[in-house]
């Protein structure tokens, strides 16, 4: 991280300092010099979209396991798991989601998915958003993930079944708890983690912007997360909403991601955030596998290469761009 890197250059500094201003060899003599090298600088990074649940469930191990693998794989790596925002989708999933704020690395985001919208209770919905916040005030980052998606399953017990366009009901109960939760947002005064899935007609970036121009503040800090849009759209958000993040998970390492690649190039690096949206779309070499937090630098390196950038200036911007988004 940015803190570790001025840390370790202001200590550089003054060493060097206190050489050049010794009097004389003799003060210096008894001293013995280290022989080991200097500890190695790690960038740290965040997977700032993943469903641990999930994740855990189909690796069928525990975070407590995982964790530790991951650390000793970092030992000989340039970079470093600095933490993980966990999402909880419906109220059915949250007290899964509040299980893992116990470890240090961990913090949550709690809303309702909108393929999840038919279970929003309005009073209900919205008191037990705010008894998360009230449990977890530094732990809890944000409200979501919410918004639109306009696909849904003919038939979720088929697994090669095709999808199709949303139903006019189910959209209009899709934008109705969207707006619930960005009042919400704006009421806690926490960001807005944003979903917004297309059918192919545009219909859904067109309600989601309209919607988020209404309701949003334009200086909150918002997360449009797994973005896999349109160019255009990502620009109109990026222009309505300063503060507004764009998420990249590994669909642009895949090879059929180049629409999405075509987005990181036009999107500059400080509006940019890393994620995995884990266990779904685990990013090449991992095609077919569970993606979990770890997998992150592998989309870090993409980004770098389609921007034609060194990957530290990736680690580094976007680790301040996490900060700015969830002051973490």
């Amino acid at each position: 991280s940015s803190s570790s890197s001025s840390s370790s250059s202001s200590s550089s500094s003054s060493s060097s300092m206190t050489s050049r201003i010794s009097p004389n060899a003799a003060t210096t003599a008894t001293e013995t010099p280290s022989t080991s090298p200097p500890p190695p600088h790690k960038y740290g990074y965040v997977d700032t979209h993943a469903h641990l649940e999930m994740i855990f469930e189909k690796l069928d191990s525990k975070y407590e396991e995982w964790i530790e693998t991951v650390r000793a794989k970092e030992q000989e790596k340039m970079y470093t798991l600095d933490s993980v925002i966990t999402i909880g989708c419906k109220p059915q999933n949250w007290a899964k989601i509040e299980h893992y704020l116990q470890f240090p690395e961990v913090y949550g985001a709690f809303g309702v998915h909108p393929l999840n919208a038919s279970v929003w209770e309005e009073h209900a919905t919205i008191d037990g958003l705010k008894e998360m916040h009230r449990k977890y005030p530094t732990k809890m980052k944000a409200i979501g993930e919410c918004g639109l998606d306009y696909f849904v399953r003919q038939d979720p017990n088929v697994v090669d079944a095709k999808e199709r366009a949303c139903p006019l009901n189910c959209r209009k109960q899709q934008q109705f708890v969207f707006k619930e939760q960005i009042l919400l947002a704006k009421e806690l005064q926490l960001p807005l983690v944003v979903h917004a899935r297309d059918s192919g007609s545009g219909d859904a970036e067109s309600d989601c912007l309209d919607i988020m121009r209404e309701h949003c503040d334009k200086e909150q800090n918002i997360h449009v997360h797994c973005f896999t849009g349109t160019t255009a759209f990502a620009k109109a958000l990026l222009d309505s909403f300063p503060n507004l993040k764009l998420g990249f998970t590994g669909v642009c390492t895949f090879k059929n991601g180049a629409n999405v690649r075509e987005v990181v190039k036009a999107t500059d690096v400080d509006r940019i955030v890393l994620e995995t949206d884990g266990p779904f779309m685990a990013p090449t070499p991992f095609r077919g596998k569970v993606a979990e937090p770890s997998m992150v630098p592998h989309i870090a390196k993409v980004i770098a290469d389609v921007k034609n950038i060194a990957i530290e200036d990736v680690f580094e911007m976007c680790r301040e761009n996490t900060r700015e988004l969830y002051n973490i």
